[in-house]
């Protein structure tokens, strides 16, 4: 299928001159420009420039000398020039990271060699480095971590002097995506296929799609979506007020794969009568939640590069009560790279007992095993115990905790709420399409058990950029949280205290959906400040007692 046109190219004195439409135009231009003749600035209009509020990016290059961002109308010129001529795929790429948010951890380092199909702008963004055809190689390092290419290079059998030139091939082609003899059919791009602005109250619309003459149409309340190649930021955003589409016949997996990233569930005719009932918002939000989840994880190009970041998960309590209740749900998470680390802030419970307690999980390996500071074998995750004295404020000990993870990501947890399977994964793909930099899921789903009911008060936009996150659910890399400071040493409030961090350093803060997190009231002591009669306004509807379901892990509870 094809990518974005661009308007007008063309290179004077050194400087690459660029116009598009979009900033997702720009994509297939970088990946056509790799390998093109070395520039030292690019000047590029776009006709079309929608931002996260007050957010610029950063261009992310070395030897920068001049740089410039204006608005034009409803668009933005963007001008970046460099000390030594560069590759111009490494300048256009550095002007998408400036005009939209992204995050792929691709690795260390990514090469990108010429020749690449346009099925490979997904990767426009991230290019940092590529391969010219004049280099020498080095005796001492290897080229490359990754090398993303058309074809796999052959070795020469006759020089054995050189070093591996990479660690990994991954060849992108018309046959699709291949690394390691896998073949991938990825066919999502999550910086424009992604479900930003779907609610949490779902419209319930099914829309009817068919393909004329190789063109997508499909019928939505504003008009018809017509898309002849890739789905754009402009049809993914019209198709906000669809709740499923219903085909005739069998689309075509990217196109389908698209429409499921952005959360619109996909159906044959036949099967329409399967979908939920118009007003049922817990069924159609878990019909979206689940085909966007298996769409961006098996057809995004983190799939391919195998590129999910390690997660440690960090639960900080001075309640012993609530310890195993924790426990048992961080036991249940499903994610492949996890670490899980425990800060006990003043809890009484000797070593033996918290031993005990993880091994009864299904965390650890039972007492023994040492629990100061030290890691307790757990099959394929690891588990750290830390003790921290009782007047500690809350704050320090959320960031004694989290010095002790090891994972590229961390997610904190709250000892006395409800997490589904697939929470962390949640988070982590909420972080790769959005590309900010915290990340948290909407306070929908709220347990009250003074008045023993569950809420479902979906107050705050779900999937939106925004100030305000479920503080047990709040999610970011370990390099953000060490720029934005840490957790600050107060006793209370200190999800709102990272949360005003992370903006007054330019960062973003996303808002996910809000389904596998339920929030627990106890009406007792707690480091929150609300009442509880807040949660019980503003309610779509409420369910007797905590809601059993399995979207929530709860279902047995």
């Amino acid at each position: 299928m094809g990518l974005p046109r661009f308007d007008r190219l063309r290179s004077r004195g050194g400087v690459l001159h660029l116009s598009v439409p979009g900033v997702s135009s720009l994509a297939p231009v970088a990946i056509g420009l790799v390998g093109g003749a070395r520039v030292r600035g690019v000047r590029v209009r776009v006709g079309t420039w929608r931002p996260p509020k007050g957010w610029v990016g950063s261009p992310g290059i070395a030897g920068l000398s001049a740089c410039s961002l204006r608005p034009r109308g409803s668009g933005a010129a963007v001008s970046l020039s460099v000390i030594e001529p560069v590759d111009p795929a490494i300048l256009v790429a550095a002007v998408m990271r400036m005009l939209r948010p992204t995050q792929l951890d691709a690795g260390p380092l990514m090469t990108i060699c010429p020749g690449l199909p346009a099925s490979a702008a997904a990767l426009a963004s991230a290019i940092t480095d590529v391969l010219s055809p004049d280099e020498k190689a080095s005796r001492h390092l290897r080229r490359t971590d990754t090398l993303v290419g058309p074809a796999a290079p052959e070795p020469d059998p006759a020089d054995q002097s050189q070093p591996s030139t990479r660690a990994r091939t991954l060849v992108i082609s018309e046959r699709g995506w291949e690394m390691d003899g896998a073949v991938f059919d990825i066919g999502v791009d999550p910086a424009v296929h992604r479900p930003v602005g779907r609610r949490s109250v779902a419209s319930g619309y099914v829309a009817a799609a068919s393909i004329d003459r190789d063109v997508l149409v499909i019928d939505t309340p504003g008009g018809e979506v017509r898309a002849r190649g890739d789905l754009l930021p402009a049809d993914v955003h019209r198709l906000r007020s669809v709740s499923a589409v219903r085909a005739g016949g069998i689309l075509p997996v990217r196109w389908r794969a698209q429409l499921e990233a952005a959360g619109v569930v996909v159906v044959s005719d036949a099967a329409a009568g399967e979908l939920p009932e118009k007003g049922d918002d817990l069924g159609w939000q878990l019909a979206s939640v689940r085909v966007r989840r298996d769409a961006l994880r098996t057809h995004s190009p983190a799939a391919a590069l195998d590129a999910w970041p390690t997660v440690s998960v960090v639960l900080v309590t001075h309640r012993d009560r609530f310890l195993a209740h924790a426990l048992a749900q961080i036991a249940r998470l499903d994610y492949p790279s996890l670490q899980v680390v425990i800060g006990l802030h003043g809890v009484d419970l000797d070593d033996r007992e918290v031993a005990g307690l993880i091994e009864r999980a299904g965390l650890g390996s039972g007492p023994g095993s040492g629990l100061g500071s030290s890691p307790v074998s757990a099959g394929r995750r690891e588990v750290v115990v830390h003790r921290i004295d009782r007047d500690v404020p809350f704050g320090r000990a959320m960031q004694a905790a989290c010095d002790r993870a090891d994972g590229l990501l961390i997610t904190k947890v709250d000892d006395d709420d409800h997490y589904a399977p697939e929470h962390v994964w949640d988070l982590v793909l909420a972080r790769m399409y959005s590309g900010a930099q915290l990340v948290g899921k909407a306070l929908d789903w709220i347990h009250v058990e003074a008045d023993d009911v569950t809420a479902f008060r979906p107050a705050y936009p779900a999937e939106s950029y925004a100030t305000f996150v479920a503080g047990g659910t709040m999610l970011i890399s370990k390099a953000d949280l060490l720029e934005a400071g840490g957790w600050r040493p107060v006793p209370k409030s200190i999800d709102r205290a990272l949360i005003e961090q992370v903006k007054r350093i330019g960062g973003l803060v996303y808002r996910s959906h809000g389904l596998g997190y339920v929030y627990v009231r106890h009406g007792d002591a707690h480091t929150a400040i609300v009442r509880d009669e807040h949660f019980l306004t503003e309610n779509v509807r409420q369910w007797p007692g905590l809601i059993a379901h399995e979207a929530f892990g709860t279902a047995s509870a």
